[in-house]
C-alpha cells in the first residue's frame, strides 16, 4: 500500500495541537492520548515500507502520537559506508531526509501525530558529544560553545524550514508534528534549554516545544515550568529506576506541573501488566495529557519483524504474538489499546481488515516469505497448479514472527511447504486475518516455482556427529520434532553432505528459537576442497523453525564435504548453541563471497575485490566496487530466462547519477546488457537496455534510495518479459525481446558499493501445452509503476571505451578458462 491509497483512522487532523494552562487542545477539544516511542521509524537507513507499517499500525491500533528517537549525527568511529542525518556542521544527509519527507507524509494520511527531537544525549545514533566533537571540543562545549550552539542553531533551523519533497508543505506548517523536542534525556543547562527553545519559536510559532530535560537525573527544573517557550514536561520512567512507587511518581509529576505545564510521560516501560495497568490507569485519572511505551517495532522489509528483545521485556509488536509473551507483549499491547480509546472517552472498536500483503517472488518452496501487513495476527497459505487455481490451503494461521537484523540483506523465511512435491510446479497466493478473524484481499501470485530435490541432514541421522557437551531439546519447530543444545563454549556439530549431482548449492541451517540462544554461533561449510567461514550467527533471528541461507557454494560430488557448527565463545547460561537441521538445494549459480576468495568471476572495468563489511548488527564477508567511472564485472556462465538476485549498499555518492544494480543476458565484452540499478542521485529503481553500445530506458519508478543501506534487487526474465524487483516488491514490468542469452554479473557508476547475495536461479521450461512463466512474474496485486522508455543517460551515453583490465583471477583449484567468444550485440 502507498501513500497515495491509504484509509484514515480518526477524523483529518485539521489543527496544530496547542497548549492552554496545564492542557493540550485540538482546536476547542482538550487532546489527551496514548502512544508509543518508536526508535527505527526516523533511521537513516530506514524503508519506506517499514515506515508505513508502524505508522499505519499505529493508527489502526488506536495509538494517535509516535515519540521518534533522534536525528542521527556522525560519529568518529562509524564504519566505511555511514550515513547520518548530519555529517557535519552544515552538512546535511538529503537522502535521509528524504525518508523523514516520506514519515510525515504517511503521519498526515493516517492521522497520526509525531514528536519529534532534534538530539540524543547518548551515542546510540550519535549526539551532543559529537556535535561538540565536530569542533574538536569536549562533550559539555555543547552547552557552551558560541561555535558549537550556533551550528546546532543552523540545523534546527534547516529541519524547521524544510520543505517536504513529498508533499511541498514545510516543516514548520506540517500539522502532524505535534511537538518539537530539543532533545532526548538532556542533561542541559538553564541557560541553553531557554535559548534554543526561543530560538526554536521565533522559527516555527505553530508547535509546541518540549525541554527533553532528564526529570530522573535534573528533577523538574523551575527554569522548565517558567519559561514561556517550554510547553509541556515529559519525564520518563521504568521498573529499572527503581522508584519506591512509581504511581506516587507519577501523581507527584503530575502535582508540580498542575496549572503550569502539560505533563506527558515521555517513556515508560519494562514493567509487569498489572503495574502497567495501574500507570495507565493512574495517568487518565489525574489529568495527565499522554503516556508513550518504550517502544513499539514495524515488520522488517524483507519479511519477519525487527524486534531487539532487551533483557526481561520487549518491543511490541502489533497486534502481540505467543513468542513475546515471554515478555507480555499481547497483555501490554492489548492494555495499550484499550486505554488508548479510554483517554479519548471511545469504546474499542473491532479490528479493521488488514491491507492486502505481497508475497515475495521466489525460487524455492521451502523459503517462501512476504511483506507483513499491520496488525494481522496470521496469515493462510494457498497453493495451486495454475495461476488462475483452482486453490488449496496448505497452511493456516501462518505467523510471520521470525526475528531479523536490522540490515539483513536477503528475503527472511517465512514458511516452509514441506508437502510440496519434488519437480513439481505450484504457484502461490497469501492472505492475511486480523485478531477478529477477518481477512484481507488476497496478495499477488508468485510462481512457478518448482519444488527440487534437497539434501536434508537431520540432527541425530545419519552424517550427524559431535564433540563436547550436547543435550536433548524439544522446543517447537525443531526439525523432524527435535533438536540438540549445547552450554559449552568450543562444542562442535557436524553435518556430512554427501552430494550426488555436483553444482551450486544454497546452503540453510535450521535451529528452533528461543531468546536465550546464542548471538555469535560460527558455522563452517566444506565444499570442493575449500572451506567458507561463516563466523557470527545470531541464533535469536531467523529463527523457529526456518531454513535461513548462509552460503551459496559449488560441491563436488561425493562425500568428504560438510557443514560443522561451533558454540560461540560467550556460550553459557542466555547464550545456547543450538543444533538442529542442514539443506542444500540446487542453484543454477550463486556466491554469497564468504570464502574471501572470487571464483568464476570476470571484470571489465572497475576495481572488485573481497571486502569485510562491517554493520551494526552484522559482519560479512561481501564483493566491494570503489573505483570511480564504470564499473561491471560478470559471473561465469550464460542464461536466457533466469532471476538474478543480490543485495547491494552503497558508500557513496559522487554523481549526480551514482547508481549500482544488477546486469543480465550480458555479451562477453559489457557491450549489451540489461541493468536494474538504485539512482542515488535520483532516488529511482531504473531498467536500462544496452545494444551494442547504446542506451534505452526502459522503465523506472520512484524509490528515496540511501546510501548506507542495503537494498535487495531482483531482476526477473521470461522470454521477453522483464521484471525488476527492489525488497521483494515489483517494482517495474515491461516487455522488450531484443537480449535474448547472455552473462549476469553486477555493475556501478561513479560509486563505492559492496553486494552480497548474489543468486542466479534458472526456471524450469513449463510442462508441453503448459502456460509459460511470463505470465506470473509479479501477479496483479502489486501495482505496475512501469514508465514509459526515455531517452538515454546524457551522463553515461555515450560511454567512453573501458579500458581492459585484469580479469578476477579464476578458481584456484581448477584450470584457468579458455578466453570467451563476445556475443553479438
Amino acid at each position: 500500500m502507498t501513500a497515495g491509497n491509504v484509509e484514515t483512522a480518526r477524523g483529518e487532523g485539521a489543527n496544530f495541537i496547542t497548549r492552554s494552562g496545564d492542557k493540550l487542545m485540538d482546536g476547542g477539544t482538550e487532546y489527551r492520548f496514548i502512544g508509543t516511542n518508536a526508535p527505527f521509524l526516523e533511521r537513516a537507513w530506514a524503508d519506506p515500507a517499514e515506515i508505513e507499517d508502524e505508522i499505519r499500525a499505529a493508527s489502526r491500533s488506536g495509538i494517535g502520537v509516535i515519540r521518534l528517537y533522534p536525528f542521527e549525527v556522525r560519529m568518529s568511529g562509524d564504519p566505511a559506508g555511514t550515513f547520518r542525518h548530519v555529517m557535519g556542521p552544515g552538512s546535511y544527509n538529503e537522502s535521509a531526509f528524504k525518508l523523514f519527507d516520506k514519515v510525515l507524509q504517511l503521519a498526515n494520511a493516517y492521522n497520526v501525530k509525531l514528536i519529534v527531537p532534534f538530539v540524543d544525549s547518548y551515542t546510540y545514533v550519535g549526539g551532543t558529544a559529537d556535535w561538540a566533537a565536530f569542533r574538536g571540543q569536549p562533550a559539555d562545549a555543547f552547552w557552551s560553545d558560541p561555535v558549537v550552539r550556533q551550528d546546532f542553531k543552523q540545523f534546527i533551523a534547516y529541519v524547521v524550514n524544510r520543505v517536504n519533497t513529498y508533499t511541498q508543505v514545510p516543516y514548520k506548517n506540517d500539522k502532524a508534528i505535534l511537538a518539537w523536542q530539543l532533545g532526548n534525556e538532556l542533561r542541559s543547562t538553564d541557560a541553553w534549554t531557554s535559548e534554543m527553545a526561543a530560538y526554536v519559536k521565533s522559527l516555527d510559532p505553530n508547535h509546541l516545544v518540549g525541554d527533553g530535560g532528564y526529570v530522573r537525573a535534573q528533577g523538574i527544573r523551575a527554569n522548565a515550568l517558567n519559561d514561556p517557550n517550554i510547553d509541556f514536561i515529559d519525564p520518563h520512567i521504568y521498573l529499572y529506576h527503581n522508584y519506591a512507587d512509581p504511581l506516587a511518581k507519577l501523581n507527584e509529576w503530575r502535582t508540580a506541573t498542575k496549572d503550569k505545564k502539560p505533563l506527558l510521560i515521555g517513556e515508560f516501560g519494562d514493567f509487569p501488566p498489572a503495574v502497567n495497568e495501574q500507570l495507565l490507569q493512574t495517568v487518565q485519572a489525574n489529568g495527565t495529557a499522554g503516556a508513550m511505551i518504550w517502544g513499539s517495532m514495524p515488520h522488517h522489509r524483507m519479511g519477519g519483524w525487527h524486534w531487539p528483545p532487551v533483557g526481561d521485556w520487549s518491543y511490541l509488536r502489533y497486534p502481540g504474538f505467543a513468542t513475546g509473551d515471554w515478555a507480555n507483549e499481547s497483555a501490554v499491547f492489548g492494555q495499550l489499546r484499550a486505554q488508548a480509546y479510554a483517554i479519548r472517552g471511545a469504546a474499542v472498536p473491532s479490528w479493521t481488515p488488514p491491507p492486502a500483503p505481497a508475497l515475495f517472488p521466489a525460487d524455492s518452496a521451502h523459503t517462501l516469505s512476504w511483506l507483513g501487513v499491520s496488525t494481522a495476527s496470521a496469515y493462510d497459505v494457498e497453493r495451486a497448479d495454475a495461476p488462475s487455481g483452482p486453490w488449496s490451503v496448505v497452511a493456516a494461521d501462518v505467523t510471520d514472527d521470525v526475528v531479523a537484523p536490522d540490515d539483513y540483506n536477503y528475503a527472511v523465511p517465512l514458511f516452509d511447504d514441506a508437502s510440496a512435491a519434488a519437480g513439481t510446479r505450484y504457484y502461490y497466493r497469501i492472505r492475511a486475518k486480523s485478531p477478529d478473524g477477518a481477512y484481507s484481499p488476497y496478495s499477488n501470485v508468485v510462481g512457478p516455482i518448482t519444488s527440487r530435490t534437497a539434501l536434508v541432514v537431520d540432527n541425530g541421522g545419519g552424517g550427524y556427529s559431535e564433540t563436547g557437551a550436547w543435550s536433548d531439546s524439544a522446543l517447537p519447530a525443531s526439525y523432524g520434532g527435535g533438536s540438540r543444545y549445547s552450554n559449552t563454549a568450543g562444542s562442535t556439530a557436524a553435518w556430512a553432505l554427501n552430494v550426488e549431482t555436483p553444482g551450486y548449492y544454497n546452503v540453510y541451517v535450521r535451529y528452533p528459537y528461543h531468546q536465550t540462544s546464542s548471538q555469535n554461533v560460527a558455522y563452517a561449510v566444506r565444499h570442493d576442497g575449500r572451506t567458507d567461514a561463516i563466523p557470527a550467527v545470531d541464533q535469536t533471528t531467523i529463527a523457529k523453525g526456518q531454513w535461513r541461507l548462509i552460503d551459496t557454494a559449488f560441491f563436488a560430488a561425493g562425500g568428504e564435504q560438510g557443514i560443522t557448527l561451533t558454540a560461540g565463545s560467550k556460550a553459557g547460561s542466555g547464550n545456547v548453541t543450538r543444533a538442529d537441521a542442514v539443506m542444500l538445494e540446487p542453484v543454477a549459480y550463486g556466491d554469497l563471497f564468504q570464502s574471501g576468495v572470487l571464483a568464476g568471476w570476470t571484470s571489465g572495468s572497475g576495481s572488485w575485490a573481497p571486502a569485510v563489511d562491517v554493520a551494526k548488527s552484522l559482519v560479512s564477508q561481501t564483493l566491494k566496487q570503489s573505483a570511480a567511472g564504470i564499473a561491471e564485472a560478470r559471473a561465469e556462465g550464460t542464461y536466457g530466462d533466469l532471476s538474478v538476485t543480490a543485495a547491494v549498499k552503497a558508500y557513496d555518492r559522487t554523481a549526480a547519477d551514482s547508481s549500482s544494480g544488477l546486469i543480465a543476458r550480458a555479451s562477453a565484452d559489457f557491450a549489451s546488457y540489461y541493468t536494474l540499478r538504485l539512482n542515488y542521485g535520483q532516488h529511482k529503481i531504473q531498467l536500462y537496455k544496452k545494444a551494442a553500445g547504446n542506451w534505452t530506458k526502459l522503465g523506472e519508478a520512484e524509490l528515496p534510495a540511501s546510501p548506507g543501506a542495503w537494498y535487495v534487487l531482483r531482476l526477473e526474465l521470461r522470454g521477453g518479459a522483464i521484471a525488476g524487483y527492489v525488497n521483494g516488491i515489483r517494482k517495474i514490468a515491461v516487455s522488450d525481446g531484443t537480449l535474448t542469452q547472455g552473462y549476469a554479473g553486477l555493475r556501478t557508476y561513479e560509486q563505492t558499493a559492496v553486494f552480497d547475495n548474489f543468486v542466479v536461479a534458472v526456471p524450469d521450461p513449463p510442462p508441453a501445452g503448459g502456460k509459460s512463466a511470463e505470465a506470473a512474474t509479479g501477479g496483479a496485486a502489486v501495482p505496475d509503476t512501469t514508465a514509459a522508455p526515455g531517452a538515454p543517460e546524457t551522463s553515461e551515453a555515450p560511454e567512453a571505451p573501458v579500458p581492459p583490465v585484469a580479469p578476477v583471477p579464476p578458481k584456484a583449484d581448477g584450470p584457468p578458462k579458455a578466453p570467451e567468444t563476445p556475443m553479438p550485440a
